[in-house]
């Protein structure tokens, strides 16, 4: 299967979305993807994830069975837990260092009681909750797989839609996920599911659907009809005659129906046209977006530890413009950066980054006996022929993503040039399989 950069492209700009909106509301910087009402970067990761996590999981179940796909889902959870904990004890050392008004949080007794809010996933600072919601809905997946791979998606989706359109009437309190702050409840977990378990039946049925030859052959229409509804939506709600409504078809937190119909418009009109572009422009025109795109995961812990430390030890709020736009720019840099120096290290799980650190030393280390260098053969696997690269793992739920993530085969962005748009990467940016 090839590889399709038009998706990582897609979850860069949702990557710059939830920067921008965290560190440059409202300036010019953030414009251009929150221009569509009610759209931003958390519905494009929740949407995004359903979609590569029942591509890649799908072929999985084929290749090796639900034992092994389980196996790789449970792991991620504890992934998403870890970079979840993360971000709560950095909320955590930030409210006992008397920082407590960046947070947004409640007031915390200590360390004891500290760790105990962190552990238990209560301690969440603003912008960094969105894993949360990711581990949930991964655990669905246990059932759904099995459902899927029935061939029961009709059934998966019409659920889908039900529990969407009761959340609409009644959402009872264990809906809702909550946390120990001043508004307990963070999302919906009933209305938020509409963006996940549709997409994640799309991506199971991507090849055989057809996919992104439907959104090729329909662009024009699909981006004409985005529009339409962006234009209803600014001078019909978010700034008409019926604005009055937008709690009750507009709302976040309960992910109301125009948050969903946008944003099931609004993302695959970007995908669509980030595949037309990457059939004109040299690919590395769009490196920013697809490396960050690539590492999603490790972008949304930089940028919601960003949300915390920033404020306190780069630029004290309030914040003018020019310093916003900085501070925003600043940080994507830093998300590409990271993603940068995991592709040419070569570490493809952040478990492994020790190793290489180590690697580094080894030639004055001579004591120190490790295993081959990457892309090696060993006397066990003496016909090894891929080169090294990074595995696509990032978006919370997958291990390999990407339009070719086929468990063991592993590809990376695509370099200038080398591979016309959708095809796998053999250059430096990537891999054989």
């Amino acid at each position: 299967m090839k590889r399709d950069l038009a998706i990582d492209a897609t979850r860069g700009v949702a990557i710059w979305s939830m920067i921008t909106a965290h560190f440059a509301h409202e300036s010019v910087l953030a414009t251009p993807t929150h221009a569509f009402p009610y759209v931003d970067g958390m519905s494009a990761f929740v949407m995004l994830s359903g979609v590569v996590l029942g591509l890649v999981y799908q072929r999985w179940v084929a290749r090796h069975g639900l034992a092994f796909a389980y196996k790789r889902l449970a792991k991620r959870i504890v992934v998403l837990y870890l970079c979840q904990l993360a971000i709560a004890l950095v909320a955590v050392a930030a409210a006992l260092a008397g920082h407590r008004w960046l947070t947004l949080l409640l007031p915390v007794d200590g360390w004891g009681d500290g760790l105990r809010l962190a552990l238990t996933m209560d301690y969440l600072p603003s912008g960094g909750n969105i894993l949360l919601l990711y581990m949930v809905l991964l655990i669905s997946a246990f059932g759904l797989f099995s459902l899927l791979r029935q061939g029961w998606w009709r059934w998966v989706l019409a659920g889908s839609i039900a529990l969407y359109l009761i959340s609409l009437v009644h959402s009872p309190d264990w809906f809702y996920l909550s946390a120990y702050q001043a508004a307990p409840h963070i999302q919906n977990v009933a209305g938020w599911q509409i963006m996940f378990v549709p997409a994640l039946v799309i991506g199971w049925n991507w090849s055989q659907w057809r996919v992104p030859e439907f959104v090729d052959r329909w662009i024009i229409a699909i981006v004409a009809v985005a529009l339409a509804v962006a234009l209803f939506f600014h001078f019909g709600i978010d700034y008409g005659p019926w604005a009055h409504l937008e709690p009750a078809v507009a709302d976040k937190l309960d992910f109301r129906p125009a948050r969903a119909i946008g944003a099931y418009l609004a993302i695959p009109a970007v995908y669509g046209i980030f595949r037309l572009l990457l059939r004109w422009w040299h690919h590395d025109w769009l490196r920013p977006l697809v490396m960050a795109g690539t590492r999603s995961l490790d972008s949304y812990v930089i940028q919601a530890i960003a949300l915390v430390v920033v404020p306190i030890h780069i630029a004290h709020r309030p914040w003018n413009t020019v310093t916003m736009d900085a501070v925003a720019l600043l940080v994507f840099a830093a998300c590409w950066g990271w993603a940068e120096f995991r592709y040419f290290a070569h570490v493809d799980k952040l478990h492994k980054l020790p190793l290489r650190m180590v690697r580094l030393v080894r030639p004055h280390r001579p004591d120190i006996v490790l295993g081959p260098e990457p892309g090696v053969p060993t006397p066990e696997s003496s016909d090894v022929t891929r080169e090294p690269g990074p595995v696509v793992d990032d978006l919370p739920g997958v291990d390999r993503t990407g339009t070719a993530g086929d468990g063991p085969e592993r590809d990376g962005p695509v370099r200038a040039g080398t591979a016309p748009a959708g095809t796998r990467a053999t250059e430096p940016m990537g891999v054989h399989p």
